[in-house]
């Protein structure tokens, strides 16, 4: 039986982890993976405005019906309250006892199936919190992390005619919420749970003296408190084929499950490691490689069981499920001893080319090699490896093909560096850098992703395993300005090409460097002419250059031109070709 209703948001508020929850089948909460995007904020501006908010869609099944259906018999989790990202359990659904459920009894249990991301910021913004990391930040530093709740400027009234014009949420710490004035006044948004009708609003209003306020906050009150936004399918047939269905339905569009989500979903009654892979995704974020999620672990042990790597049904029949999970252990130490090897190569944080951990973990369970067994040779290529795949972009299309390619010729392979010379000759997707790469590289600016591998390409003295370096304006990028008369105009844009470019070590650079003009930072740190003499051939620079700003073009044409023809020299071109 299937039936719309609606309700209202306080309404559903008040049932989440007692008689709403999430089930096995849906994905993970996303909203906050990126901030910066302010989806929250968008969810209540809309309502705030009256805008729809999408229908929802409720299974619901009484809770002997959960516990005694061998079919129905799947884990059910609770709501994210406070997103923390300090600690993986608070940024996953923890598991819910259904016995522990209150209230007792037969209950009516709601389980989400299609709206999780929106009421699940909807209890962020109106009981919880959220805990990130500070832009920049050391992960390691606890001081990075801060917990905000949503507030609302109750005195910035959108313009009516300006669609770009938004209310102002905002999720603030408790001091800044406190600032007042003549433009701000910070409410707490989950506060208007506690009004129980439009009188307390107004009181509240002529209480803190912002008494204009009282339309906004009385429409805020309405849209949470009184008003039946929640419009919902209930859905109450037992037959999970069929509700797999409607979910698959209704996911097609929208915020789309990746496709491991799914095939965890039908697969979670065979399916044991659905919680050791989420410690091993967690794991391996918490080494900075934000990059590699659940996708990536069920194609990488797909390569490793010696299948398609290919997602579709069939490579999950019960006979491949049982070589994964009898190889769990296994699997995830090639993956873990390959997140190692990445590591000491300078790529904590920095790695956009995620699946170079896969093929590396290739590479270590063909050989049978563990971290500390991978051979000098095998390392340095691997290495060169990153480093190519990183600057190419080389898994961003045809991963699926270029996967069963690397397999191939992996199992050709007799060292690592034999592996990359196959791979160097396919016809279709060649791994390798030619003249015009070099060229390409010259025009790589700060923040691209190809920009660190081709500084370690300039710079390979560096011990990148030992010690973490920063990528840092030899000339200081605060400083292209028009107010610098010492910097000719033409100039003012190339602050951030690769010429003006090196690696430091963090400290030196935080510490000593920061935005000092190269010519007086120089004269401070080298004690003597060997010295400095040194430090400008180890990078690039020309003897007589005194890294004035009044130099800067000579500066460039100088180091573009060595630059180049140390990458001809790294990657075993011509030097004579000339640049396009």
């Amino acid at each position: 039986m299937s039936k719309f209703q609606d309700t209202s948001i306080k309404n559903v508020i008040a049932e989440i982890n007692k008689t709403f929850f999430v089930p096995d089948i849906q994905r993970e909460y996303v909203w906050l993976s990126n901030p910066k995007e302010k989806k929250i904020e968008q969810l209540f501006d809309s309502i705030l405005h009256g805008y729809p908010i999408g229908c929802f869609l409720f299974w619901t099944l009484k809770k002997s019906d959960i516990q005694n259906n061998p079919d129905l018999n799947f884990q059910l989790y609770k709501f994210i309250e406070k997103y923390d990202t300090r600690t993986p359990s608070n940024i996953h659904n923890p598991k819910i006892d259904l016995g522990q459920i209150t209230p007792g009894g037969d209950a009516d249990l709601h389980i989400v199936l299609d709206g999780q991301q929106r009421l699940t910021s909807l209890y962020i913004g109106l009981v919880g919190s959220r805990t990130l990391k500070k832009l920049y930040a050391r992960s390691d530093n606890n001081n990075a992390y801060e917990e905000k709740k949503l507030y609302l400027n109750l005195k910035h009234i959108p313009d009516e005619n300006d669609p770009e014009d938004c209310y102002e949420f905002s999720f603030l710490n408790e001091k800044s919420a406190k600032v007042s004035d003549s433009s701000q006044f910070w409410f707490k948004v989950g506060k208007v749970l506690d009004f129980q009708n439009i009188g307390d609003v107004y009181n509240f209003c002529l209480k803190n003296n912002i008494v204009e306020a009282g339309d906004m906050l009385s429409s805020l009150w309405s849209a949470i408190c009184d008003k039946n936004l929640i419009a919902y399918f209930e859905e109450k047939d037992k037959s999970l084929e069929k509700v797999l269905k409607i979910f698959i339905r209704v996911n097609s569009g929208g915020m789309i499950l990746s496709y491991s989500d799914l095939l965890m979903s039908i697969l979670t009654s065979a399916f044991s490691i659905k919680d050791e892979m989420n410690e091993l995704v967690d794991s391996i974020k918490q080494d900075e490689f934000g990059v590699f999620g659940r996708d990536q672990v069920l194609k990488t042990c797909l390569l490793l069981a010696r299948l398609n790597p290919k997602f579709q049904i069939k490579s999950f029949n019960k006979g491949n499920i049982a070589i994964i999970e009898e190889n769990w252990k296994l699997f995830t130490d090639n993956i873990k001893d390959a997140v190692h090897l990445v590591k000491d190569f300078g790529y904590s944080n920095r790695l956009s080319q995620s699946y170079i951990i896969t093929v590396i973990a290739l590479y270590l369970n063909r050989k049978g090699y563990k971290y500390k067994d991978c051979k000098k040779e095998d390392r340095k290529s691997m290495w060169q490896f990153t480093k190519i795949a990183q600057i190419q972009g080389y898994f961003t299309a045809g991963l699926d093909g270029k996967l069963v390619k690397v397999a191939d010729y992996m199992n050709q392979a007799t060292d690592f560096k034999s592996f990359m010379d196959k791979l160097a000759t396919d016809e279709l997707h060649p791994l390798k850098i030619t003249a015009d790469d070099i060229d390409r590289m010259l025009t790589l600016r700060y923040g691209n992703p190809a920009t660190l591998p081709v500084l370690q390409i300039l710079y390979p003295m560096l011990n990148y395993t030992n010690k973490r370096f920063q990528i840092d304006h030899i000339y200081p990028k605060s400083k292209f300005k028009k107010s610098n008369k010492l910097l000719n105009e033409q100039y003012l844009e190339d602050k951030d090409y690769l010429f003006n470019l090196q690696l430091l070590e963090e400290f030196e650079n935080m510490e000593d460097k920061k935005d000092k003009d190269p010519d007086k930072w120089i004269e401070s740190s080298f004690k003597n002419k060997d010295e400095k003499d040194k430090y400008k051939k180890d990078n690039y620079i020309e003897e007589s250059c005194t890294l004035s700003w009044k130099e800067f073009g000579d500066f460039k044409e100088q180091r573009r031109k060595e630059i180049r023809l140390k990458l001809l020299e790294a990657f075993q071109l011509n030097p004579t070709v000339t640049e396009h």
